[in-house]
């Protein structure tokens, strides 16, 4: 197993992996980059982390595992910068943890050591950012994707593997670009709509809710659909503008579902067979995932 570890931010997953690493292993060495070293100070403290510094003195000298944790966006500059570093290890392995896997992989292409990258994405975020909010168990019993490409060594992929789950997760491999279609449906879709549905509360309420206080009408339904509607504006701004083709194709067939739901209640005068028939549809599927 990895035993120098250079991690690049120390957000919500990059403080999991370190609290997780420290309880399991002590002795393992964990060198945390961000770019802003002060507010590492409490992983320092809390020995979490053996060493901090600032994106602007980077050492992979030793390292055997790289762990980019930084908003997608920025992560691409750092991905290009490690695997271009002069003292980067050979046998090093690069990984990140990000949400859009296809525009990376085209980013790093040209590059000779593009092989030792290997893209990853935990499905264990929160709404809920930043180093105070980690904890040791964020990955337990969740799936982490792999998402190989044509460069990357077998036994490398199996490390990669191993190192997740031996914090706890269960891993998937599919391509760079399977995984962008698929979790477009899963994640990103839903922000969207958990974004737009608090945008139209709002108008609504600006127009037509009176002396009325929002808090009093919402229940656990509303609190569940729209939580995800609180995670970081920046974070989400990138993730959209990466996988926009995936994210405007999903919208689309939510438009035309949303049409569908409407014309089956314009047409339930008198008969709400239709209504009944989709919502009983919706409802096994939902019962169906795991």
């Amino acid at each position: 197993m990895f035993t120098s570890i250079a991690l690049f931010g120390l957000g919500l997953l990059g403080g999991s992996i370190c609290r997780r690493m420290k309880k399991m292993d002590p002795g393992v060495r964990i060198h945390a980059y961000g770019r802003h070293p002060a507010r590492m100070e409490p992983a320092l403290a809390s020995r979490f982390v053996d060493s901090i510094s600032g994106f602007d003195r980077i050492s992979l000298a030793g390292v055997d595992l790289a762990v980019v944790s930084t908003p997608v966006d920025s992560s691409v500059d750092i991905i290009r910068r490690i695997l271009s570093a002069p003292d980067l290890e050979p046998g090093a392995v690069i990984i990140d943890v990000g949400s859009v896997k296809e525009r990376i992989i085209r980013s790093i292409n040209g590059l000779d050591r593009a092989g030792q990258f290997i893209g990853c994405h935990p499905m264990a975020g929160s709404e809920k950012m930043g180093y105070e909010n980690s904890r040791d168990d964020l990955f337990d019993g969740a799936s982490v994707i792999i998402t190989p490409h044509s460069r990357n060594r077998d036994e490398d992929i199996s490390a990669v593997a191993r190192f997740w789950e031996s914090l706890g997760a269960r891993t998937v491999r599919v391509s760079p670009e399977e995984h962008d279609r698929i979790v477009t449906y899963t994640s990103h879709l839903p922000h969207m709509v958990a974004s737009s549905l608090v945008q139209v509360c709002r108008d609504f309420l600006a127009v037509h809710g009176g002396s009325a206080r929002l808090d009093a009408f919402i229940g656990n339904g509303f609190r569940d659909t729209t939580r995800v509607a609180s995670g970081s504006p920046d974070m989400w701004r990138d993730i959209a503008v990466m996988n926009r083709a995936n994210i405007l194709a999903a919208m689309d067939l939510m438009i035309d579902e949303l049409g569908s739901l409407r014309k089956a209640l314009a047409d339930s005068d008198g008969d709400a067979g239709v209504l009944h028939e989709y919502f009983a549809r919706a409802k096994a599927a939902r019962e169906g995932l795991k």
